[in-house]
């Protein structure tokens, strides 16, 4: 300290001993140390409550991008419901402000303001501090599968002929014949009291019809041949085929639901149509694919753009039902056309010619670059000879792929480079094959399909489950 000062500050206290001043400075010194403390109590309770503040705006944005981009009102509401969860009150404590992002259809911006008391900067006029924290979640909708179109199958009469048919098995088939979730047995061709198959759901399969905004009326859904129908075979039209031992076969039950943002959670949608297809005597002689009619399933009101999904199961059995049931759908709209497509998996039965054929599988933005792509096969194959299964890239390349396959194909996992699939002497019969592909770098432009291509050297009929999604939790924060 300056001389002069100490001097001045002895002779002020009357003192020529220096523990007055010392006691003077401490008592200053104690003042600035309380003022740092203070200071530090206020910057830490508002450190705190930027992480509280943040923390609601993530909370909000997660519940209600779920709603987009169909329902912004309900993801508004919800989204300031998650934030009062988290004593963030819109309109009391804070300010909570949901908004579109434009460009991104399935993205919610969620922003919250508040004001934050203080405790000792008041002491400098500093009665509170304005917070403002914001955060974007994404929710990433189940890929569409097996069809570009606004149909899923085989349309004979429309020249239409991707060869495959959409495929449910009943309630007795063994899940050996292909369909991994309809058959409610292990084994083939079983019956009541069967050793269950693990995999089982009486949920069925469920199929997005979805409406564009250019639509200006609800969809029309027609079936060809919806019912199982008694006495054909694997190679007889769209190859029904029922099971010795079996009874009359399965009822298959379509119910189509109004456009919900989350098409594979039916708990929250009204049912629009729903039929019970019980099973039909044989075709009559004459029958081709040709004369099998289209059926008008549902004419839908509308109820504006959107994914309707459409449902198909079989009803629990009151007998011995099985019998494998291979039917089409198409939707139409007045103006601008639906699209109609599996979501999440798929049970097909492909008519496979000699030689090459290519299949829709699934339909991989390019948002998803730098993700895994996630592809499951149930029972590929079922073919004799020199033959394979290549996955194709929207570019018409087979990039390179790790293979996991489970039972006693489980030696055939590895890398493979490019991603092809030998499936020679049956090796994947019964078997799940689980195939991860980095998307790292990936790009499409209009035409963002992936196909699987059978390479196959004479033709043959084969029943596979199919499921591909991007690995992650579907709804995640992007900033």
């Amino acid at each position: 300290m300056n001389r002069r000062i100490f001097d001045r500050i002895r002779k002020r206290f009357g003192g020529d001993t220096e523990s007055g001043v010392t006691m003077i400075l401490m008592a200053l010194l104690m003042v600035v140390m309380m003022g740092a403390a203070a200071m530090a109590v206020d910057l830490g309770w508002l450190y705190l409550n930027s992480i509280r503040t943040q923390q609601a705006a993530d909370a909000a944005a997660l519940a209600g991008v779920v709603y987009m981009p169909d329902e912004f009102p309900t993801a508004s509401s919800v989204a300031i419901a998650a934030a009062t969860a988290n004593e963030y009150v819109d309109g009391v404590n804070a300010v909570v402000t949901p908004a579109k992002v434009p460009g991104s259809d399935h993205q919610l911006q969620v922003t919250v303001d508040n004001n934050v008391p203080t405790f000792f900067m008041r002491v400098f006029g500093i009665d509170s501090v304005s917070l403002s924290r914001e955060a974007v979640a994404e929710y990433v909708l189940p890929l569409p599968l097996g069809s570009p179109e606004r149909r899923f199958g085989n349309d004979p009469q429309a020249g239409y002929m991707p060869n495959f048919w959409a495929n449910i098995h009943g309630y007795y088939t063994g899940k050996g014949m292909g369909d991994l979730y309809s058959s409610h047995c292990l084994e083939w061709q079983d019956g009541p009291g069967c050793a269950q198959n693990p995999d089982a759901r009486n949920t069925g399969y469920i199929y997005g019809v979805e409406v564009p905004p250019g639509a200006t009326s609800g969809p029309t859904i027609e079936l060809y041949d919806p019912a199982f129908v008694r006495g054909g075979g694997d190679n007889i039209l769209n190859g029904d085929n029922w099971q010795p031992g079996g009874d009359p076969g399965s009822t298959t039950e379509f119910t189509l639901y109004g456009p919900d943002p989350t098409p594979l959670d039916l708990s929250d949608n009204p049912i629009i149509c729903q039929t019970q297809y019980a099973p039909r005597a044989p075709h009559p002689p004459g029958t081709t694919l040709m004369t099998i009619p289209w059926e008008t399933f549902c004419n839908s009101p509308d109820y504006g753009p959107g994914i309707y999904p459409l449902q198909i199961r079989v009803l629990a059995p009151s007998g011995n039902e099985r019998g494998l049931n291979r039917f089409s759908m198409r939707a139409s709209a007045s103006g601008e056309q639906p699209r109609l497509y599996g979501l999440g998996d798929m049970s097909i039965y492909a008519n496979v010619n000699a030689g090459i054929t290519e299949f829709y599988l699934a339909e991989v933005q390019e948002i998803h670059s730098g993700k895994t792509l996630i592809i499951s096969l149930f029972d590929p194959g079922d073919a004799s000879g020199n033959h394979n299964i290549s996955i194709v890239d929207p570019h018409g390349n087979v990039p390179a792929c790790d293979m996991t396959a489970d039972g006693d194909a489980a030696g055939y996992s590895g890398h493979y480079s490019p991603c092809r699939i030998y499936t020679s002497d049956g090796r994947f019969n019964d078997n799940k094959l689980t195939i991860s592909i980095d998307l790292t770098g990936y790009t499409c432009s209009s035409d963002c399909w992936w196909k699987v291509r059978y390479s196959y050297p004479s033709s043959t009929q084969d029943t596979t489950t199919w499921a591909v999604h991007i690995d992650g939790n579907p709804v995640r924060l992007v900033s």
